[in-house]
């Protein structure tokens, strides 16, 4: 009974977030967080505890899933963008090749309240789109539907529910096959930021999951051409899962190693084709390492060099500090990679785990939905920082409270005390349990 009225109380807190409240009720929105949070906390306890079926898990994972899909987006205003070069697609304009204003202006798209809703309501309109190829896909696809913003998003969500879907199978067998309690499914089934990011706020972080998860299982069966589709297809969706290729160094012996990335190089050369062969790859370029040295938003390490170097200098550094800092953490990610030997998928699931960590410390924007791949993954180690961080990252939220976005670094700072505190919890316990088994 407790497990129905927890589920019934978390439904009402999603549905109060996902339809009633905008992103500016910060504290509303935090309150009902919260609330669902504890009932997550809830349900992962009794599932551990009691011997509920993997089947009901599933079950009530989708039907939480599901009481979002009339819902618009409400943490994100990210989708008017995905809409705007599907439509672009459609129309056969390359979405690399020109600004949006300008498309309107010169009249290549046609003057209509859904076009100049779409330009209107993007946060980057005077940007070159970032989106990779296969990401474009299911902007396009999503847009078939036709020239309606609500039924874009309803189209687009029922993609990101096959795919969810699909997570949580993978997460079962993976976890039934590496001999891991079952209940941990729930840590992923029940997070409400996942279910917030993905499901209500359309972000592809789940898609980039997926082919993480594909690579694991199929690692798992020591198939390499199936492990470096995986992989692949999760760097064809996102470019950030780049950030784990180090760890694929010790992961195979040479011969296979060899094929690996024969195998991997010639999946991203089919996926990123059409931006190669397009000519634009200079717009994209540009724009991604635009946004890499000009955008600031939750960051940890950055702000606080950014604070020390308040004393030395009067403007801001990011365009300095960003490009040193991602070459910092690529050195640390190579580090992983050649002196953090994989013996086992567990192990592999691990370093990647780190390896997100070091990587999103070190950045300059870290939105919330970013952590969701290595919260997955973290299903099948005993490091549990991203679900304490999937906590916490809610508190990011408060920079939108106001009409002009603005960043209270208290909040920030609250968030990633509670970060450290896990990170030192887990330190603490893993040198204890390394202790414990040196014989005396």
């Amino acid at each position: 009974m407790k497990t129905y009225l927890t589920l019934s109380l978390y439904s009402m807190a999603i549905v109060g977030m996902g339809y009633f409240l905008p992103r500016s009720a910060f504290i509303p929105q935090l309150t009902l967080y919260s609330i669902s949070f504890c009932a997550y906390l809830f349900l992962v306890y009794t599932f551990k505890n009691q011997k509920y079926s993997l089947n009901f898990i599933l079950i009530s994972a989708l039907v939480l899933r599901l009481l979002l899909m009339g819902a618009w987006p409400v943490l994100s205003d990210d989708f008017y963008r995905y809409f705007f070069d599907g439509q672009l697609i459609g129309l056969g304009i390359n979405p690399y090749a020109a600004l949006p204003g300008d498309l309107l202006a010169n009249g290549t798209i046609p003057r209509s309240v859904y076009w100049e809703t779409l330009l209107d309501k993007m946060n980057s309109p005077n940007y070159f789109s970032v989106y990779p190829p296969l990401h474009q896909l299911f902007f396009w696809i999503s847009t078939w539907i036709g020239e309606d913003i609500f039924h874009n998003i309803v189209s687009l969500r029922s993609i990101v529910l096959v795919f969810e879907m699909i997570n949580l199978w993978l997460i079962k067998e993976l976890l039934i096959n590496l001999k891991i309690p079952t209940y941990r499914l729930a840590w992923y089934a029940f997070n409400p930021l996942i279910i917030l990011e993905l499901t209500g706020n359309l972000h592809f972080e789940g898609m980039v999951l997926t082919g993480l998860l594909l690579a694991l299982y199929f690692y798992s069966r020591k198939n390499v051409k199936f492990t470096a589709l995986g992989w692949s297809l999760a760097v064809g969706i996102k470019l950030s899962p780049l950030l784990t290729a180090p760890i694929w160094i010790k992961s195979w012996k040479k011969s296979d190693f060899i094929k690996f990335t024969l195998i991997t190089s010639l999946a991203l050369l089919v996926l990123f084709a059409p931006l190669l062969l397009g000519g634009q790859l200079a717009n994209f370029y540009t724009s991604f390492r635009l946004y890499q040295s000009s955008f600031e938003f939750n960051a940890s390490i950055y702000y606080g060099l950014r604070w020390f170097s308040g004393f030395f200098i009067d403007y801001n550094p990011i365009g300095l500090l960003g490009p040193s800092l991602n070459f910092f953490a690529a050195a640390l990610l190579l580090g992983i990679g050649f002196f953090k030997k994989t013996l086992t998928t567990s192990d592999l699931a691990s370093n990647i785990v780190w390896m997100y960590l070091v990587f999103l410390l070190l950045q300059t924007t870290v939105h919330p939905w970013y952590l969701i791949p290595a919260l997955g993954i973290s299903l099948f180690t005993a490091n549990y920082l991203f679900i304490v961080w999937s906590g916490s990252v809610f508190l990011s939220y408060h920079a939108y409270s106001q009409q002009v976005f603005k960043e209270d670094f208290r909040m920030i700072a609250l968030e990633y005390l509670l970060l450290l505190i896990a990170l030192v919890l887990i330190g603490y316990r893993y040198h204890k349990n390394k202790k414990s088994q040196i014989p005396h």
